[in-house]
């Protein structure tokens, strides 16, 4: 399985970076693992097919990490118009919050997103069987209107996970747990602030995590600026198979 890296950047854009969006793909099929503002123009530099985006997984309702779907959609709807299923996870009132999006940005369009084959799927206390993946979302501590969650995914033989945004939590722990690859959020250097990690408590809890491939994502100036890391830190751009 591959990772693209679309975007891993912080809510400012600190160091010119994309906001935060991860392709996977598995024998030409995609799923998309948030969606930030920035995630369409990524994906026509990386040319691809939005068709071939079977599934898109929201961990939080904030812009750079949803933000990116009315323009997704639009694209599906108006400019190649999509015909295959798609599948939409995310929070509790996942659907009601793409459609009010949608209506904020293109005013006119949310009642057009049924004429596409959406299903959505909202996270819950056990797994979403969908086709042939599984996937898990366990709350974290983030902005609470902002419905925060971790992710992991099973597809193919494979477990990706992903903190979102947040603070410690124990959810990390069962989320990361033996996962081939897992991203994890990173902020600060130093700081320890709620709602996001810093590279000190990540690296004194890195054991609990019990994940062999972490790599470091939505890294602040701080963060940006250090040299000599014991973690991976992840770039816009970058590809990993795992």
């Amino acid at each position: 399985m591959k990772l693209t890296v679309l975007g891993c950047g912080d809510a400012f854009g600190n160091g010119g970076r994309y906001n935060t969006s991860f392709l996977l793909t598995e024998k030409k099929e995609h799923v998309l693992i948030d969606c930030g503002a920035s995630s369409l123009i990524r994906l026509k530099q990386e040319s691809i097919e939005l068709e071939a985006i079977s599934m898109i997984v929201i961990s939080h309702f904030h812009g750079d990490h949803f933000g990116g779907l009315p323009f997704f959609l639009i694209s599906s709807l108006f400019e190649n118009r999509r015909e295959a299923p798609l599948s939409i996870v995310g929070p509790p009132g996942v659907e009601s919050r793409i459609y009010a999006l949608q209506e904020a940005m293109y005013a006119g369009t949310g009642d057009l997103l049924g004429e596409l084959d959406i299903q959505y799927h909202e996270y819950g206390n056990d797994w979403l069987d969908i086709t042939d993946k599984r996937v898990m979302g366990k709350p974290v501590e983030h902005s609470e209107l902002s419905i925060p969650h971790g992710i992991r995914l099973e597809w193919r033989g494979k477990t990706f996970a992903f903190s979102g945004d947040t603070s410690w939590t124990d959810n990390l722990i069962p989320l990361s747990r033996n996962s081939d690859l897992f991203i994890c959020d990173c902020n600060f250097l130093h700081e320890q602030a709620f709602g996001h990690l810093c590279y000190d408590e990540i690296v004194a809890r890195q054991e609990e995590l019990k994940c062999d491939n972490i790599w470091l994502s939505h890294m602040g100036n701080s963060m940006l600026n250090f040299e000599g890391s014991v973690l991976n830190g992840l770039k816009d751009g970058m590809k990993i198979d795992f």
